[in-house]
């Protein structure tokens, strides 16, 4: 196969690929009747898996879809959100906590707070390491 043939087949996979991610988890922007958007986002704790979805106009269809993304079996809905955001965020013990907010930055400040406190009070005499916490994910539907 010549060099120009491999570039050419190399394009068009990874358009393919980019045109595949770019759909993941979103459906067309669809309000329900009075305007809101719905969103999901699914999560397997054992692995971190996820998966979302979000514009939808009800909780049916973005629950079914942020499950099939996810798609193993121990997947479940852990957060919902309705105009706004949905975070999910861990620490690093292993704990996961979710919020929702009008925007990014509050739905993930609000995952992070529902894990509790991160840096126990002085003395700590559990492990010596502090406790610290990740956003995992976040999405969000049109305000």
């Amino acid at each position: 196969m010549s060099l120009s043939r491999k570039a050419a087949l190399a394009l068009v996979g990874s358009a393919a690929v980019a045109l595949v991610a770019a759909g993941a988890g979103v459906a067309q922007a669809e309000p329900d009747s009075e305007g809101r958007y719905y969103g999901s986002i699914a999560l397997e704790p054992k692995t971190g898996k996820t998966g979302a979805a979000w514009n939808y106009p009800g909780w049916g269809e973005s629950d079914a879809d942020a499950l099939a993304e996810c798609g193993r079996q121990d997947c479940y809905v852990a957060v919902r959100f309705v105009n706004g955001c949905g975070a999910i965020a861990a620490s690093s013990d292993g704990n996961w906590a979710v919020g929702t907010g009008r925007d990014r930055a509050a739905a993930e400040r609000a995952a992070i707070a529902a894990l509790g406190p991160l840096d126990p009070p002085f003395p700590n005499f559990g492990s010596s390491a502090p406790k610290r916490a990740q956003v995992w994910e976040t999405h969000c539907t049109p305000e």
